[in-house]
């Protein structure tokens, strides 16, 4: 693969070199129930076919804090800054031994969410927008961004007779309602808007997902073969499901490292976003 400089959105953590970054960082991104999963192991499959070597990777699959992560959403009682700073740390662990690794190895590392999931999640908690920004932009920017888009008249079904509702998933900490699934409606609209304007901040490619998943494989497989290809990306696809096409959200501010990603997160905080209404 020929290598072209990998960058961050704005800070690179202590020690890390990204020169030599010779693999391609692909996301398939989209909230819960749309089908990442399904998709990821089609692609995996049909790159390993094609001998590519693929790491495939996703969110609280951190050796050093993954299982702490799963243990305390049990107890539900994370607070908002706590759950992202922890989900930070799992990215920026992942990132270090496996992502850039991989990448420096010349794999293809496709990644069942990334940095976009967790922004929209902790701003929809009403954390402050340029605070969450700030702690993640030691991320790298991904070779390409697949959005896999739902309405959620159309996802709802999907979870009910799959593995039905979550408590956080349902926005159970952020609306004061026992009724998960008027929970479930309520936060997924939410975080399908925070989806939306990240899709045109972002450059997200969009994906409707509301076919069958092999012909949702289809467009994933094309795009994912112009990349290899060393063909350019096209910033938005598709005609998504679900209506409009997404606002346009501010610009994304520069920021320091937190720490690894949380000491300046925390020197900075997001007092405006603690002071909204959970």
């Amino acid at each position: 693969m020929k290598e072209r400089k990998k960058e961050t959105y704005g800070v690179v953590l202590p020690g890390m070199e990204l020169s030599g970054l010779v693999g391609k960082l692909i996301v398939i991104e989209g909230t819960d129930g749309v089908g990442r999963s399904t998709q990821i192991a089609l692609l995996k499959e049909w790159l390993e076919q094609k001998g590519h070597a693929v790491l495939d990777t996703g969110l609280s699959r951190s050796g050093l804090v993954g299982k702490g992560i799963k243990r305390a959403k049990e107890g539900h009682t994370l607070g908002r800054i706590t759950l992202t700073l922890f989900y930070a740390t799992d990215f920026a662990d992942r990132l270090e031994h496996e992502i850039v690794p991989a990448l420096r190895a010349g794999f293809v590392v496709l990644t069942d969410r990334y940095i976009y999931s967790l922004i929209a999640r902790a701003i929809v908690r009403g954390l402050d927008p340029e605070w969450v920004r700030k702690v993640y932009a030691f991320g790298l920017k991904p070779d390409a961004v697949f959005y896999l888009r739902i309405g959620v008249d159309d996802l709802i079904p999907r979870v009910v007779f799959s593995r039905g509702f979550d408590y956080w998933e349902s926005g159970m900490d952020v609306y004061s309602t026992e009724d998960m699934y008027e929970g479930f409606r309520r936060y997924q609209t939410s975080l399908l808007e925070q989806f939306d304007r990240l899709a045109e901040e972002y450059s997200f490619k969009v994906v409707d997902a509301t076919p069958e998943p092999k012909k949702i494989f289809e467009k994933l497989r094309a795009g994912i073969t112009k990349i290899l290809e060393g063909e350019p990306a096209r910033p938005a696809l598709e005609v998504t499901s679900g209506g409009t096409s997404p606002p346009v959200a501010p610009s994304t501010p520069a920021g320091e490292p937190e720490e690894r990603a949380a000491s300046a997160a925390i020197g900075a905080s997001p007092a405006q976003g603690e002071n909204l209404k959970a």
